[in-house]
């Protein structure tokens, strides 16, 4: 990504010094207006001369992107996505395909960036500096399974590993489909998850068609889950789920899992072939 940019002020330079020294790479109008010390309309002013000179770009209103000094003029830079989504809702996770792909998990590198939380937001979608970002709202009991990474020298919310297999099988819709969930838990097994912790979070996740597509994909990709899968199924409701819910209603009926199988076995398992 390119941007032109040019000369700047001593008052302009010391801003930009001391919101990078402190780590704000991404910063908000708010934390401008109190570094200048001046009168908001004069901040705004200030700040989007930076802007027009090609030293900030805009994330969204009131939210911005410092080009770097080293850059210079016909400079290029870039900003990592998750750092970008850390400081676009709050509390957030980094989350479903996009914490599928970080664990290596999954092959495919989806170009939304998923992210998780409690809070709705008027646009469930938008775009910054050309990648797309996607607001999942979960009520609060679903909002859990977070740990902290380092990305780009910055601390960064994501889902573990137990709680990202788990999301891509409560909503496959946002990892890509069912076949990404089933690349999901087979790498995990691969990767040691814990399956208690896998049993837990699904339990608290409360929607029991998590648990049916868990105990059919462990049978059908042949995982070596011992007593879970006996656990599993004492967990499933009566009704019938869709094992894809981005899929349309056909398919047979699986009765031991209560699933309506809209997804071809050979389809869950030829992945492993390439």
């Amino acid at each position: 990504m390119s941007q032109t940019v040019k000369g700047l002020s001593k008052a302009e330079t010391r801003l930009l010094s001391i919101l990078s020294k402190g780590g704000k790479n991404i910063f908000s109008f708010e934390d401008a207006f109190r570094i200048l010390g001046i009168s908001r309309n004069h901040a705004w002013k200030f700040v989007h001369t930076l802007v027009d000179k090609g030293w900030l770009k805009t994330l969204e209103k009131g939210k911005y992107l410092i080009v770097p000094f080293e850059a210079g003029p016909e400079g290029q830079w870039s900003e990592e996505a998750f750092v970008v989504a850390s400081y676009l809702i709050n509390p957030y996770a980094i989350s479903y395909w996009s914490a599928l792909n970080h664990y290596g998990y999954t092959e495919q590198i989806p170009r939304t960036i998923f992210i998780s939380t409690t809070k709705r937001r008027f646009k469930a979608e938008i775009e910054v500096l050309g990648v797309p970002y996607k607001f999942v709202t979960l009520k609060k009991h679903k909002f859990f399974g977070i740990e902290k990474t380092w990305i780009a020298n910055k601390q960064i919310n994501i889902t573990d590993k137990e709680k990202t297999i788990v999301d891509c099988l409560d909503h496959p819709e946002y990892c890509g489909g069912i076949i990404e969930a089933a690349k999901g838990l087979y790498n995990g097994m691969a990767d040691n998850v814990d399956l208690d912790k896998i049993t837990s979070c699904a339990q608290e996740m409360g929607n029991k068609a998590i648990f049916k597509r868990l105990g059919y994909l462990a049978e059908v990709l042949e995982l070596p889950v011992g007593t879970h899968i006996a656990m599993w199924q004492e967990r499933i409701s009566a009704g019938y789920a869709l094992l894809d819910p981005t899929l349309g209603g056909t398919g047979k009926h699986n009765s031991r899992w209560n699933l309506r199988l809209n997804v071809a076995k050979r389809d869950l398992t030829s992945w492993r072939m390439y």
